[in-house]
C-alpha cells in the first residue's frame, strides 16, 4: 500500500471524526493499520504484551498513519486531543506510535497544552519503546526547534519520580546537541545528574544519551568520563563503561587518551566480579581503537 492509498484511507475516518465521539476514528484507524503484515514483536517481553495489543505492524507504516492525521490534527489542536488520547491508552503498541507522530505536530501549534500531556502520557508507558518514541517523535520537535526556550522545562523531566519520565527526557537532552553542537557542555551536565539512577530503564537511556551528545561535540563527553572515572559510587560504573563500550567506532579514537584511567580502575581490586568484567570490556574497547 503505498503513502497515497494509505492518505486516502485515513481521509475516511479523519472527515467523519467528532471529538465528542473519537472512537469510530480511532477504530478506522485500526481496520487500516491491521491492512499491513505484522512483524516480529520479540523486543516486547510477554507480559508487556498482556498489557497492551501488540500486533507488530512496522513502524514505518504507523508513521504514515500518524503523519496523515498530523495534518489535520495540527490545525485543530483541542478537537484532536481526546483521539490521541485514546489511541495512547486503548489502542496498544500500534495506536501509542499513531498518536505520537500526531502529537508531534500538534505540540510545535500549541506547545503549552501538548508539553504537559505527554508528561502526563509518560507515567503510562509500558514499554522502552513507549518512552523512547514519545521522546523522539513527540517530545523532540519543540526542543530541537527552540531549544533555548524549552530545554529548561524539560529538565524537571530527569527529576521526575517516574522512570520513563527520567528516560524520555534525557534521550531528548542526549539527542539535542546533534543539531545544536553549542549545546553539548550543558547536555552532558544534565546526563550527569542521573549517573547515579538505579533503574536500568534508565541506565541504558544515560548512555545512550551520552553517545548521542559525543556525535554533536567529543570533547564535553570526554571530560565527564574523565571526572567521574573511576565513580565514587559503584552504580555509575555500568554507565561509564557502555559508554565506551557502545561508542560509534568512528568516534572511539577520540577517548583513547581515556585508556590509562580505565586502566587504573581495571586494577582495583576492591572491584566486584561484575563491575570488574564491565571495566575490562571498556578496557578492551580502547585499546582496540589504539590500532
Amino acid at each position: 500500500m503505498t503513502n497515497a492509498v494509505i492518505a486516502a484511507e485515513v481521509a475516511v475516518p479523519i472527515e467523519a471524526y467528532d471529538p465528542a465521539a473519537p472512537e469510530a476514528c480511532a477504530d478506522g484507524l485500526r481496520e487500516l493499520w491491521l491492512q499491513f503484515e505484522p512483524g516480529s514483536i520479540g523486543f516486547v517481553k510477554a507480559e508487556e504484551r498482556e498489557l497492551q495489543e501488540t500486533v507488530g505492524i512496522p513502524v514505518p507504516v504507523l508513521k504514515s498513519i500518524g503523519k496523515e492525521v498530523a495534518k489535520t490534527a495540527r490545525r485543530r489542536v483541542p478537537d484532536y486531543v481526546p483521539l490521541v488520547r485514546l489511541l495512547w491508552d486503548r489502542y496498544g503498541r500500534e495506536g501509542r506510535v499513531v498518536a505520537l507522530i500526531t502529537l508531534g505536530a500538534m505540540e510545535l501549534t500549541a506547545p503549552d497544552c501538548i508539553v504537559p500531556l505527554l508528561k502526563e502520557m509518560c507515567r503510562t508507558c509500558i514499554t522502552w519503546e513507549d518512552a523512547d518514541r514519545l521522546a523522539m517523535d513527540a517530545l523532540e520537535p519543540i526542543v530541537r526547534k527552540k531549544p533555548e526556550e524549552w530545554l529548561t522545562p524539560i529538565e524537571p523531566w530527569l527529576d521526575d519520580q517516574s522512570k520513563w519520565v527520567r528516560r524520555a527526557g534525557v534521550i531528548v537532552v542526549g539527542r539535542l546537541p546533534m543539531k545544536h553542537p553549542a549545546y553539548a557542555e550543558r547536555c552532558v551536565r544534565l546526563c550527569e545528574r542521573l549517573l547515579l539512577d538505579s533503574e536500568v530503564d534508565v541506565k541504558k537511556a544515560v548512555s545512550f544519551a551520552i553517545r548521542l551528545t559525543a556525535r554533536g561535540d567529543v570533547e564535553p563527553v570526554r571530560g565527564l568520563l574523565r571526572q567521574h572515572v573511576p565513580p565514587d559510587d559503584p552504580s555509575a560504573t555500568w554507565v561509564l563503561c557502555d559508554t565506551i563500550r557502545s561508542m560509534a567506532r568512528k568516534l572511539l579514537p577520540e577517548f583513547v587518551s581515556l585508556l590509562p584511567i580505565y586502566e587504573g580502575w581495571a586494577a582495583d581490586p576492591a572491584l566486584s566480579t561484575k563491575d570488574r568484567r564491565s571495566v575490562e570490556s571498556a578496557v578492551r574497547v580502547l585499546r582496540q581503537a589504539q590500532t
